[in-house]
């Protein structure tokens, strides 16, 4: 059984916007940028740990165009595997238009999702290939598909370990939302998704409800970003916090999954929570210092000097 990680989700093409300010209702805005650069959800958490040396294969959808091509030529730059990254002839490829507007405090990101080419359930996958994993990663937003993901290693291979995001788990009614999470070895995701999740109001209160549902559920752990005020791991019996690092941030778009691909790595290296959060905290981080999901990751050198600081304070 190969010890990285297979991914099965999303790859999009992102569209920059930077202005000064997002414009009211019936205002307008001056563009001060406009870029395009590789984006998505699950190939950016695939990009961020090839970038670390970590063995990963993605299995994703893109069309028949430009925009595809350099999405699996991105991928390939960092160090992902690409085979099994199919293409659509039909449908274009997955796209956003993102929109960063103010900064320091007052920093914003708008995202207008154009759906494109994506997995979905019918679509012929290379199962036995992505069991070969020790982990596997779910990161789809279409809820039959994940269904019978959710299924396989019990009827596959139960020795395979599921990763699951919490992001289009929120397209669901919450509560068949959370069912799926919690059928995740390993769930990751930020304590808005995990309130919205759990139908509670406060992060406190999801804590609390989380707690209470992992011991009847494959889930041993949540990790869960609060972005500038650090992360939390989540067991049933106890709850590890770890402050974030401070980095003067540029951007924001792909910091929850540069996140999730700290977290990864430290989990595959067999490191305790604190030490995991500390590593998710610290890509989550070093993403937000540049324009664009991917341009501020860090090589493997890279992110264990970053790593070398002295512990950040509260």
């Amino acid at each position: 059984m190969r010890q990285g990680v297979a991914a099965i989700g999303l790859c999009s093409w992102d569209r920059f916007l930077v202005t000064e300010r997002y414009p009211a209702p019936g205002e307008y805005a001056v563009v001060r940028q406009a870029f395009e650069l590789a984006g998505g959800t699950t190939s950016n958490v695939c990009a961020a740990l090839a970038m670390l040396g970590v063995d990963v294969t993605l299995c994703s959808r893109v069309g028949a165009d430009n925009q595809g091509d350099e999405l699996i030529a991105s991928l390939e730059e960092a160090g992902c595997d690409v085979r099994y990254v199919s293409r659509a002839p039909d449908t274009p490829t997955d796209s956003s238009i993102i929109v960063i507007s103010g900064t320091g405090d007052e920093l914003d990101r708008t995202i207008f999702w154009e759906q494109g080419a994506k997995p979905l359930a019918g679509d012929r996958l290379p199962i036995d290939e992505l069991l070969e994993y020790r982990w596997l990663l779910i990161d789809v937003d279409d809820p039959r598909l994940r269904g019978f993901l959710l299924d396989l290693p019990a009827h596959r291979s139960p020795r395979t370990r599921l990763i699951g995001t919490m992001t289009y788990l929120l397209e669901t009614q919450s509560a068949e939302g959370f069912k799926d999470l919690l059928r995740c070895d390993i769930a990751i995701g930020n304590a808005h998704e995990l309130r919205r999740l759990t139908e509670t109001d406060t992060l406190e209160e999801a804590v609390v409800r989380a707690q209470a549902a992992l011991p009847g559920d494959a889930c041993a752990v949540l990790y869960i970003s609060r972005g500038p005020l650090g992360a939390l791991a989540v067991r049933a019996r106890s709850v590890v916090e770890a402050p974030a690092f401070h980095i003067e941030a540029v951007d924001t778009t792909g910091a929850g999954d540069a996140f999730a691909a700290g977290c990864i790595w430290g989990m595959l290296d067999g490191c305790d929570d604190g030490e995991t959060l500390r590593r998710g905290n610290a890509l989550g981080g070093l993403a937000c210092r540049a324009l664009g999901a991917r341009a501020g990751l860090p090589s493997l050198a890279h992110a264990l000097q970053f790593l070398e600081r002295p512990p950040p304070t509260r």
